[in-house]
């Protein structure tokens, strides 16, 4: 942790933005982050100051601290107790400070007050870290095994029964319940807000057939190659001694025309209530094409569909960051009821997963090469030194502004195509989440003993292909459909729970290939468009 002060008086307003200026930028600190934490800072000077002792000599202390990625800004100042946040109800007549009222309450969310030693003192919060969930998970992580341990070592075995029976089972369940309660609301939202936004591009049924196609073919041959992992990654008995291997499995054989038959739901209500997410899938398309056919005349209805899915996304939020506590809780009932040796079946899997991450690279060199006609080695260059991004923040989603300026500078795609082809391709380019997700789940198949012949392939690969269409593109959110990729290939649900710990340490290779994937796709259908700079892609002219 860091912390930086300074006193800043109506002297010195200038030398301190100043000084703000350069220790948030030290910080690491994007531009535009910085204009917003100097002008709610001066704002928020002007409305405390007329509370302060003396109004004319208005001093103040303003500290810059940073602790686990996050970046917080407070004002401190004596005086007579006043909340400039609540204050911000109020209105007026005057344009200049109803412009600057406006602001605050655009950054409402972003600031506190406490009153403290007769001090008003407002936090404003300047940065929030990408990554800080992925180290609460880790320290979960630890201090859960590092607990399981303690306990087995102090306790009898029908103490950690009841421990195990009374509390830590309880904490997983309630974990599951609340993801499986928000999965397909949540899915059936993010597509159909996707399909309807697409409509609102020219060309879109052109453009979005062959982006469409180029996408789903590379997805398919990387799900492939998945599934070969799993296949060789081979049975982990060691992760099943917390879970009863006859409880929940499926043993009938999938056939890929049940899959089919059972795309189709029976009702409209009856795919929510069994979390069945093709089903899901199938009523999100077949709304989105309906709302895409009526054109203007459901303008109204696209601007409530996109309300409900930023809602179910922030309802979403309010349920992930409890993950840390069940990585805890699921590491410790691990710990009592095996040895540490079991930890290394999970290093395998750590193994397996960034492997992922370079096959993703090297599948999607080859469709350079094949579809693309082009050297991929300019692409992979670029792509190293950019993928620290996806790799920090682990959202696909929060990676889009920063992607669509790759394409742009880096690549020489043309921004117009990039502005539709990025977001409208990012769900059907989840290439990192669904080839993880699909070794996962071949590899647990093996586990529990359940048969893996060619039919059961073909007809797995196909549902897992078109749930791969699902999967959020926000930090740990893969989390949420694992159990339905888990049930089609016949594995407990519960086995979710298993891999919570270790999901921040995945994520990070997984974001990398989702991002990786949608910048191929873009830049074939540019291709295919015309419309890259060569000139820039292959880096004769400075990007």
């Amino acid at each position: 942790m860091s912390l930086r002060t300074y006193t800043i008086s109506r002297r010195n307003n200038t030398e301190a933005l100043n000084w703000l200026e350069e220790t948030l930028a030290e910080m690491k600190v994007p531009q535009k982050e910085i204009r917003r934490a100097e002008l709610l800072l001066e704002e928020n000077i002007l409305r405390l100051a007329p509370a302060c002792d003396y109004e004319d000599g208005f001093s103040a202390q303003i500290a810059v601290r940073k602790r686990l990625g996050d970046i917080i800004l407070w004002l401190s100042a004596k005086g007579e107790a006043f909340n400039p946040i609540v204050a911000l109800d109020e209105t007026t007549d005057d344009e200049g400070a109803m412009a600057n009222l406006a602001i605050l309450k655009a950054c409402r969310n972003q600031m506190s007050y406490e009153r403290w030693q007769g001090e008003n003192v407002i936090s404003i919060r300047v940065h929030e870290s990408g990554s800080k969930s992925a180290g609460y998970t880790l320290v979960g992580l630890v201090l859960g095994i590092l607990l399981g341990l303690a306990l087995k070592m102090a306790l009898d075995a029908n103490a950690l029964l009841w421990i195990e029976r009374n509390l830590f089972t309880p904490a997983e369940t309630l974990f599951m319940r609340a993801l499986l309660m928000m999965v397909s609301p949540m899915i059936f939202f993010s597509v159909l807000s996707g399909i309807t936004q697409m409509s609102d591009t020219a060309d879109v049924g052109r453009m979005g057939g062959k982006l469409m196609v180029v996408s789903v073919t590379k997805l398919a041959a990387v799900l492939a190659a998945a599934a070969a992992l799993g296949m060789w990654l081979g049975a982990m008995p060691g992760l099943t001694v917390m879970m009863n291997s006859s409880e929940g499995t499926n043993t009938e054989v999938l056939s890929i025309r049940d899959v089919i038959v059972d795309i189709v739901p029976g009702t409209l209500i009856g795919p929510f209530t069994t979390n069945n997410l093709l089903q899901v899938l199938f009523l999100a398309f077949f709304f989105g094409l309906l709302l895409v056919k009526a054109g203007e005349q459901a303008a109204w209805l696209n601007d409530k569909i996109r309300f409900f899915n930023r809602f179910i996304l922030g309802a979403m939020g309010t349920i992930l960051p409890v993950m840390p506590l069940v990585a805890a809780v699921s590491m410790a009932k691990l710990m009592m009821k095996t040895d540490i040796s079991v930890l290394l079946a999970y290093g395998k899997i750590i193994a397996a997963a960034y492997f992922e991450f370079f096959l993703i690279l090297f599948i999607s060199a080859a469709f350079l090469i094949i579809v693309g006609r082009v050297s991929p080695f300019p692409f992979l260059k670029k792509f190293a030194a950019f993928s620290v991004l996806p790799f920090s923040i682990r959202s696909s989603n929060a990676c889009i502004p920063e992607t669509l300026k790759f394409c742009a500078q880096k690549l020489g795609i043309e921004e117009k195509l990039s502005m539709f082809s990025v977001p409208v391709g990012l769900q059907f380019n989840m290439t990192g989440s669904g080839a993880y997700i699909t070794m996962l789940a071949l590899s647990l198949r093996l586990t529990f003993g359940l048969p893996v012949d060619t039919e059961f392939l073909l007809s797995f690969f196909f549902a897992a292909l078109l749930v791969s269409f699902t999967f959020p593109s926000v930090p740990g959110a893969t989390i949420l459909v694992m159990a339905s990729v888990f049930g089609v290939a016949g594995v407990p649900a519960a086995a979710v729970t298993l891999f919570i710990g270790v999901d921040p340490v995945i994520d990070c290779a997984r974001s990398a290939g989702n991002v990786a994937g949608n910048i191929v796709s873009s830049f074939l259908l540019a291709r295919m468009e015309g419309k890259v700079n060569e000139n820039l892609y292959d880096g004769s002219e400075a990007g």
